[in-house]
């Protein structure tokens, strides 16, 4: 089977990522299913702050900062041990990093000096909050490491490589972005495809988890990233 323009331009890195979400929106826009465009949507405009995320997109960050121990020893940009005053529950809400951006943004970050400075910045007020005479902090910022934003992309990129190959199995000439007339010869197919890329996209978390959600209560209202 010959394959598609689309998979050689995204295997052989010929076209961006964001290039290849565009040219995939104009196909899948025949199958007619919003959660699928939704996705798509959201990988190239970025995610706005009441969707829930692919589980991919959810990552644990470091607390890093400034802060003082026993009232005289002072640390800076230092891994803060939160341990020492909130439970596991309210760490895991903590350095929870919900990462909205765009691929294209993504992408530019990773090419950027700044690289290593992705995260979110501790409010004062929740520093101070949380500290107590043994621990006193500062400052404090939640970084995700680079490797993490990478592996983001990457998994981007995995999945659209799977779509395409999902897609070039159950209907012909992707490259010239028209799958409707086939589409509309078998509709259970379409159901079918429909299942598969869902699947490709969501994993097995087209419904997130529980792990995956933040209150709206405490350090999940105070960082704005509840629900």
């Amino acid at each position: 089977m010959a394959r598609s323009q689309l998979l050689k331009d995204v295997v052989s890195g010929q076209a961006s990522i964001e290039n290849i979400l565009l040219r995939l929106k104009v196909i899948l826009s025949d199958l007619d299913n919003d959660l699928i465009m939704s996705w798509i949507e959201g990988e190239l405009h970025g995610y706005d702050s009441k969707e829930e995320l692919p589980a991919y997109r959810v990552l644990i960050g470091s607390p890093i900062g400034t802060y003082v121990v026993n009232g005289s020893v002072k640390y800076t940009n230092a891994q803060v041990p939160i341990e020492a005053v909130l439970d596991k529950k309210m760490i895991e809400q903590m350095i929870t990093i919900s990462v909205r951006d765009s691929i294209k943004t993504l992408e530019e970050i990773l090419n950027s000096e700044g690289k290593n400075n992705y995260g979110t910045v501790v409010p004062t007020t929740i520093c101070h909050g949380i500290s107590n005479y043994d621990l006193q902090i500062i400052g404090m910022q939640i970084k995700c490491a680079s490797n993490r934003l990478s592996g983001i992309v990457s998994k981007v990129k995995s999945k659209l490589v799977d779509i395409i190959m999902e897609l070039e199995k159950q209907y012909e000439n992707l490259d010239e972005m028209d799958i409707k007339s086939q589409v509309d010869e078998d509709t259970s197919k379409k159901e079918q495809v429909i299942l598969n890329i869902e699947q490709i996209i969501f994993d097995e978390s087209i419904k997130l988890g529980d792990k995956n959600k933040l209150n709206r209560t405490g350090i999940g209202h105070w960082f704005g990233r509840g629900k």
